[in-house]
């Protein structure tokens, strides 16, 4: 039987323009629409400071799914839309299942709200905006009193779905008793994978493909790095704010390794090329609830070298992918040492891995997982 399915996500985009979490439901709405469920999206204008081209508040297709765009007031990321809290507010009881999407913008915790008054129990994915960094840094104080009025009292009995393993212990922790099912994200990933090189290049080719953010850890990898003694290449990929690039920038010079590393700017197409051309990829991060450009490497076999408060670091270690260590630097060191002597190893990685990302992110298996869940 067919769903009546209503996703509230703060700003929606189709899934071949997104990357990322972002991503991730723009293909779930696409892939339930493929299944032949009637799915409507309630979002914003919102396109980062700007808005999008479009005419608020009427239905529109977007590859395949129905699209209502509201217009918002605030400009930044809290999102703020009357016109999405009323129509919410009026039709919200006339879907099967309602997903919200996100936390600490104004959409999902008016939405929470609206759903709680008008009796309705959603689904809802905090896509790692309940982590312990995450509500520490970036206005903590406000944060702190939305979760001890809203978050406490109404998430609690909500649906939770989480994307890994270290997220769903995040959940019990915070909200010990609640419903927590684990579903992984949609990633994209090439229908034909072509394997990464059969051994590493020399110098070693490492790759960093992800917003260049503090919580990214890329201070650490450079500080790990100036320390191997193997010849090594750093390519950093990816959208940077100018000052903190500077900083870093600043920092590899510092470290004697300027000649090392290269900042290569965003990279928006043969994004698959780029990381089967490197013997690594090294995401050493603070926090990551998922981390989509871990399944994307190991879908062409690249290996990973992850810190454990990467979502991901279970799988990775549970299907031998890659190496995982402590978000330290004398960690870091010996876990890239590892991985460049451990031929064996890299080379058995480079041939299991697609196949096993193929088998556990098959798009139609993990679709019915979702409606499994919408179902319950």
């Amino acid at each position: 039987m067919a769903l009546k399915i209503l996703h509230i996500i703060p700003s929606y985009k189709p899934a071949y323009v997104y990357g990322g979490p972002m991503y991730s439901c723009s293909a779930l709405c696409e892939a339930l629409v493929k299944q032949e469920h009637d799915v409507t999206v309630l979002t914003t204008t919102a396109n980062g400071t700007e808005e999008l081209p479009v005419k608020p508040g009427e239905v529109q297709v977007v590859d395949g799914v129905k699209v209502i765009y509201c217009k918002r007031i605030t400009k930044d990321h809290t999102h703020f839309s009357p016109q999405l809290l009323r129509y919410l507010w009026k039709h919200v009881r006339g879907f099967d299942a309602v997903h919200i999407h996100s936390w600490w913008n104004l959409v999902s915790v008016f939405s929470l709200l609206i759903c709680a008054k008008r009796g309705v129990r959603p689904v809802f994915s905090p896509r790692g905006m309940l982590s312990t960094y995450t509500q520490d840094t970036n206005h903590s104080i406000v944060k702190k009193w939305i979760h001890r009025f809203v978050g406490k009292p109404y998430l609690s009995k909500t649906k939770f779905h989480a994307t890994s393993g270290a997220e769903s212990n995040e959940v019990a922790a915070l909200f010990p008793g609640s419903s927590v099912t684990e579903i992984f994200n949609f990633v994209n990933i090439p229908v034909a994978a072509s394997l990464s090189p059969a051994s590493f290049n020399k110098p070693v080719r490492i790759l960093f493909l992800s917003r260049i953010d503090r919580k990214k850890g890329i201070e650490l990898l450079l500080q790990a790095l100036q320390l191997v003694t193997f010849p090594f290449e750093l390519n950093i990929v990816g959208p940077s704010e100018e000052t903190y690039l500077a900083s870093l920038q600043q920092l590899a010079a510092e470290y004697q390794l300027q000649h090392k590393v290269k900042w290569c700017g965003p990279v928006y197409e043969n994004k698959f090329s780029l990381i089967r051309s490197h013997d690594l990829l090294a995401l050493t991060s603070y926090n990551e609830n998922f981390a989509n450009i871990i399944i994307e490497s190991l879908s062409v076999g690249t290996p990973v070298l992850i810190t454990d408060m990467v979502g991901l670091s279970n799988y990775v270690e549970a299907n031998n992918l890659g190496w995982v260590c402590g978000v330290d630097v004398q960690q870091i060191k010996a876990s890239l040492e590892q991985a460049v002597s451990d031929t064996a190893n890299r080379n058995d990685i480079r041939h299991r891995a697609p196949a096993v990302i193929a088998r556990d992110f098959n798009a139609e298996v993990l679709v019915q997982h979702y409606i499994d869940l919408y179902k319950a």
